[in-house]
């Protein structure tokens, strides 16, 4: 399955912290236990972008013409219900890992500048 806990400490990451992730362009995840930051893995945001936004577009177009839609309202409901439903699956298979920059935390960046002096 996909990103579950935290690759540092093994905390679980929520369902809804992975979805805000997602829905607001994979940005990272930091881990409350030990502030570690995880990144999505960028061989999988183009394919995951597929699940939420081209695909919902594809199968809107389709199924309009097999069933007849004509109406654009009704079009750009159905992109934005498969849309969601894209996002949810992405938020399920995407993959992260550690972060290369991980952020300096207060008390570590007085300790630095202390041993500089």
């Amino acid at each position: 399955m996909g990103f579950q806990h935290c690759s540092n400490c093994k905390k679980d990451i929520t369902f809804k912290t992975r979805f805000k992730s997602v829905f607001f362009g994979y940005r990272p995840i930091i881990c409350e236990e030990c502030g570690v930051e995880h990144e999505v893995d960028e061989r999988y945001r183009f394919v995951y972008s597929l699940y939420t936004v081209l695909i919902p577009i594809l199968l809107v177009y389709f199924s309009s013409s097999v069933f007849g839609i004509t109406s654009r309202f009704i079009q750009v409901l159905l992109v934005l219900v498969f849309g969601t439903f894209g996002v949810m699956y992405a938020t399920s298979k995407v993959k992260y890992h550690k972060s290369k920059h991980q952020p300096i935390k207060e008390g570590q960046a007085k300790n630095k500048s202390v041993k500089k002096s």
